[in-house]
């Protein structure tokens, strides 16, 4: 074979090499918008979750209508006294893991019941709330390993209880936007169990000041 004739077979078979990528990327790409049009990735991923999720005690319910998931979230004062046993200050891990708990029951269950009309305001508030339970989670994991000074101690706290508040004005705004019976119930539920975690958060302040009241404002945490 010629040097031509090579060099032209080289080309023909670069350019064949290249036509088949260009093919399999379109498939690849067509596969992609099937599935994404087809597929609720949020649902999906709240059926995932819902199982591992920690069930707050709540009264039970006589309306058959009302999701499993939704009857997850605490509601109301009943369901409050039912943490009073974990309100004094000796109680501060057990404080920050039901609240985290409850934060994490309601991202599934919002993510799991709100409808798309919803989507921007769930959106907003979601960040907020995983903003809230990341400031805990470093709150508790600070305090464990004896990390945190006093200052920053409450810098975490009011980090997380400032995202719940922001979480919560959110919902209040998705509250006056919605016309639908059920999701106005699951924004309610969720508002008040978002109350309730602010509850919890000013029992765990008052366990945090316990906790540094008899140590130097400079000093770590004084505790396991």
């Amino acid at each position: 074979m010629s040097d031509l004739d090579q060099a032209l077979s080289g080309q023909q078979t670069g350019d064949e090499d290249a036509q088949l990528d260009t093919l399999l990327a379109a498939a690849d790409a067509a596969v992609l918008g099937r599935l994404a049009e087809a597929v609720d990735i949020d649902a999906g991923r709240a059926a995932v979750f819902a199982p591992s999720v920690t069930a707050e005690e709540v009264p039970s319910s006589g309306e058959g209508d009302v999701s499993g998931l939704e009857w997850m979230l605490p509601l109301g004062e009943d369901s409050l006294l039912q943490w009073l046993a974990i309100s004094g200050p000796g109680y501060l891990p057990r404080q920050l893991d039901k609240s985290t708990s409850t934060i994490r029951t309601m991202t599934v269950v919002g993510r799991a019941l709100l409808p798309h009309s919803m989507r921007a305001y769930w959106g907003l508030a979601t960040d907020f709330l995983t903003a809230s339970n990341d400031h805990l989670m470093r709150l508790k994991a600070g305090l464990a390993h004896r990390e945190l000074t006093r200052e920053a101690a409450f810098a975490a706290h009011h980090a997380a209880h400032t995202g719940l508040g922001q979480f919560l004005g959110t919902l209040r705004q998705a509250a006056q936007a919605s016309t639908d019976p059920q999701t106005s119930r699951v924004i309610e539920r969720l508002i008040s169990t978002g109350e309730m975690v602010l509850t919890l958060l000013e029992w765990a302040r008052q366990s945090i000041e316990q906790l540094f009241s008899d140590t130097d404002r400079s000093l770590r945490c004084p505790t396991g």
